[in-house]
């Protein structure tokens, strides 16, 4: 390394950061593989431009409220009590937290649904009390049976929808609550084992599209489907996304094991509240040398971002039109101008992933893939709701939703606004919660990327926990 007149600190930077770019993965780069990228430059594209504008958009408001049913129950199987320790738990938010405007209730024909949240519907009439409870279900007991007829026809209309990829929580439930994701934030909890397993082994059983006829599926799909372009694709986001979860908990790790219990006691809690990266547990999961799988794991994790990322540039035309009203002006014109500086990067940089290529023509091949990666996909969305930790829960729900809402952007709009996005005019909506889980979504495969720096280090570096 050339010695450079950079002072002591900024000599030290530069040779850790030399340091870690010698001996991490030396293979952790080029090409990805089905976008027209590589590794390194979406690593500069993230790191700089992208990150930066989506941490600063998913702290605001409208982005880090969210409402959810964690209390839907598991449709494929009674799952027992899973994670033991209250890092698991959800704090539900206080009413006052919430801002007004996203607990106004407008009241619409469903043909105008997405403009559920939008401010010129959330002001006059239909403004919500000062008496509103964070949880949703009971602002029923308020609801005249007209409107409530008109919340089951948009739930109706989002349900019958052939775009949705997810099986979305009926907004009428008395099970919705209010949730503050930047005080449940993702990191490791001591969900594992069994449990945590069996939800992955299912997730990647829905990778199969009929080609075992036997029912005896494995986790992946077979080499011969990797050989058809949508299940490939199909594929790699769920590898994607796996890999960024996993890439979060080794990011955020505690720095000591659980706290000690009486015996015959549940686990009560992470022992402190130190939290930071643990590189090691990151080698030992993706490290080639330790999983002949784990460089394939990480492109997939550059892949799902790509893919996220076109689906952002190809809807910013229809973001561009929306308020994200929160009932403070100030705020919420700061918050659009954010958006549209993040949206400027993205639809001049976003395009590497070419939706195009995918379900080519209209032969009934083309069609019945689309319907089974929907449906596969709608089915991943379910088991979300048998993960027996709430926290894990939540942010999978959440990162489902923001995964499938960037599918149904993709494959249900024209493919010539590849060319031409201002000519956008989505046949379909986007509610609030997807619109939210979008952004969260992306920024989770963002920070996953982001994090990579830390992470990735020699092992001289790695620190004793």
């Amino acid at each position: 390394m050339t010695r450079l007149d950079l002072g002591p600190s900024l000599l030290i930077v530069a040779v850790i950061v030399t340091l870690t770019e010698e001996s991490c993965f030396p293979k952790n780069q080029g090409h990805i593989g089905d976008v027209h990228a590589d590794i390194e430059y979406v690593n500069h594209l993230n790191n700089y431009e992208i990150l930066p504008r989506l941490q600063s958009i998913v702290n605001r408001d409208y982005f880090h409220y969210f409402e959810i049913n964690l209390a839907r129950g598991c449709p494929f199987f009674s799952e027992p009590a899973g994670c033991r320790t209250s890092d698991c738990h959800v704090s539900n938010c206080r009413v006052e937290e919430v801002p007004v405007g996203l607990r106004t209730e407008s009241m619409l024909h469903p043909s105008n649904a997405y403009h559920k949240y939008d401010k010129a519907y959330n002001t006059g009439e239909s403004a919500a009390h000062d008496d509103v409870d964070c949880e949703l279900g009971k602002l029923d007991s308020s609801l005249s049976e007209e409107r409530r007829t008109i919340l089951g026809n948009w739930t109706l209309h989002d349900a019958m929808n052939e775009y949705n990829f997810c099986d979305m929580d009926d907004p009428t439930s008395e099970n919705m609550i209010w949730v503050d994701l930047l005080k449940n934030p993702e990191q490791f909890t001591g969900y594992k084992g069994v449990s945590s397993a069996r939800i992955w082994h299912m997730i990647y059983a829905e990778n199969c599209f009929n080609e075992d006829s036997s029912g005896l599926r494995t986790l992946g799909p077979s080499p011969e489907a990797l050989r058809c372009l949508e299940k490939r694709v199909f594929y790699r986001m769920i590898s994607g996304l796996h890999t960024s979860i996993t890439v979060h908990l080794c990011a955020k790790s505690p720095r000591s094991v659980f706290s000690p219990t009486q015996p015959g006691q549940p686990l009560s809690t992470l022992a402190t509240t130190t939290w930071g990266p643990k590189p090691e547990e990151f080698y030992r999961r993706f490290h080639p040398e330790v999983v002949p799988e784990g460089l394939d794991r990480l492109r997939s994790l550059y892949f799902a971002y790509l893919v996220e990322l076109r689906a952002l540039a190809k809807v910013a035309p229809y973001l561009r039109t929306l308020t994200f009203y929160t009932g403070n002006p100030e705020a919420d014109a700061d918050t659009q101008r954010a958006i549209n500086d993040l949206l400027k990067v993205v639809e001049a940089k976003g395009n590497l992933f070419d939706e195009r290529q995918l379900f080519a023509g209209q032969t009934e091949e083309a069609k019945t893939l689309k319907h089974q990666m929907r449906e596969h996909f709608y089915n991943i969305s379910r088991i979300m709701d048998c993960v027996g930790c709430d926290k894990c829960r939540l942010w999978g729900k959440l990162q489902t939703l923001g995964m499938g809402t960037a599918l149904k952007i993709l494959f249900s709009t024209p493919s010539e606004t590849f060319f031409d996005p201002i000519a956008f005019n989505p046949d379909f909506q986007l509610s609030r919660r997807e619109i939210v889980a979008l952004f969260n979504a992306f920024s989770r495969l963002s920070n996953s990327i982001g994090s990579l720096r830390d992470l990735c280090v020699p092992e001289s570096l790695w620190s004793t926990t």
